[in-house]
């Protein structure tokens, strides 16, 4: 399942899908900057090895006769003709922003640097 035809397959498995610690909780949260209690951090570890252990368990699976598939489901994208419009809406458009500068939408920052 995890097979890139490079080796990183394996390499992936053994780095990776191996049960974790409060340590990599941590670091999880940290870098999806999530803030979790102490006292939650067991039940998180608990929770992600089981995960890890169903992943492990698909790992087993034999998919070598499996023929690969961008999709579950049988869908095709209906786009529509794109013909080129020549109307320029920018004025129209960015009247309906709360801030603008020099043609450009102010937003305010939403990432702590």
């Amino acid at each position: 399942i995890f097979d890139f035809g490079n080796g990183w397959g394996s390499y992936y498995m053994r780095r990776y899908l191996m049960e974790t610690d409060i340590e990599t909780v941590r670091r999880i949260a940290d870098l999806a900057a999530l803030s979790m209690k102490e006292e939650e951090l067991d039940g998180y570890v608990q929770d992600l090895n089981i995960i890890i252990g169903y992943m492990n368990q698909l790992s087993t699976i034999d998919t070598g006769d499996t023929k690969p598939m961008e999709h579950i489901l049988a869908l095709q994208n209906v786009f529509r003709e794109d013909i080129p419009d020549h109307s320029n809406r920018r004025e129209e458009l960015m009247k309906s922003a709360s801030e603008t500068k020099n043609g450009c939408y102010i937003v305010p920052s939403v990432v702590e640097s």
